[in-house]
């Protein structure tokens, strides 16, 4: 098949490339090729692919700095996506965008399924739905994908963070109150792929298998890449942030399971592969 990704050069979309790229034509574009806020522009260039499928990851990921430039969040993740969107219409593509476990609140106090109402209690959290919202009217073929707390080696992301800062002696505080379902890229490229073979449309959460919370996962990471480092649980209250976040989001992946598709590898297999990548992990 023919497929265009955007954000292509982000963490999650340099392991999509890598995974599509054996077997397919694919197509990388990022913020330097063009801009999804450019409505014209957006059609010119996925026109002119004419792509059989479209993975739309690009998005204004920085949930605090949402709270402070809303404008640029809501044009690039609301009004970008519509005009994506509107463009696989034209295009006649089978629309893959990359949502959140972040559209919902936090207060259902079990996993998320798919057909669960959204409230988002963060800005961001907010134009990521409004995002789900027009691929959902605008295409004729789409599969909107929610997923959670990613992380891999191709960008800034919590557990090299943690490793970092273990490794200079910080003494770490990390919060043990909010709790969701880390997820490696490469795990959730992989499930990416089958999901765009076998055509599902539709709503579909995709994460890694259990959940945890950031604390515990700092204290994995910790482990796994063999050192001794001080960490220290502490509640939301303490380690305030401009975004507010869910105290339990995670999602049930009920939907992919329904389909007959296999759950993804544990979010502990997930950190030692990336630790591994990162040549962190430490010997056994």
């Amino acid at each position: 098949m023919k497929v265009m990704i955007t954000g292509a050069r982000g963490m999650l979309g340099r392991d999509l490339f890598s995974v599509l790229e054996p077997d397919h034509e694919v197509y990388g574009f990022d913020i330097d090729d063009f801009d999804i806020v450019d409505e014209s522009e957006t059609l010119r260039q996925i026109l002119k692919i004419g792509p059989d499928v479209i993975f739309h990851l690009a998005a204004y990921t920085d949930v605090d700095g949402s709270e402070d430039n809303r404008e640029r969040a809501f044009q690039v993740n609301a009004i970008g996506s519509q005009n994506v969107a509107r463009a696989a219409r034209n295009a006649a593509s089978h629309l893959i965008y990359l949502s959140t476990d972040y559209v919902f609140d936090g207060t259902k106090g079990e996993p998320y399924v798919e057909t669960d109402e959204p409230s988002p209690i963060n800005y961001y959290g907010l134009t990521k739905l409004y995002g789900e919202l027009y691929v959902a009217e605008l295409t004729l073929h789409h599969l909107i994908v929610r997923t959670s707390w990613l992380f891999g080696p191709n960008g800034k992301n919590f557990i090299d963070t943690i490793v970092t800062k273990a490794e200079g002696g910080e003494k770490l505080r990390v919060v043990n109150d909010q709790t969701g379902c880390p997820t490696y890229t490469l795990h959730l490229a992989r499930a990416l792929r089958t999901v765009m073979e076998r055509r599902l449309e539709g709503i579909v959460h995709i994460t890694n298998s259990g959940s945890t919370t950031w604390y515990d996962l700092a204290v994995y990471a910790v482990s796994a890449a063999g050192i001794d480092a001080q960490i220290e649980p502490v509640s939301t209250s303490e380690y305030p942030r401009k975004a507010k976040r869910p105290t339990y989001s995670v999602l049930s992946n009920s939907v992919l399971e329904s389909h007959g598709l296999p759950a993804l590898p544990s979010w502990q297999e997930g950190v030692k592969d990336h630790l591994r990548r990162r040549n962190k992990l430490k010997k056994e």
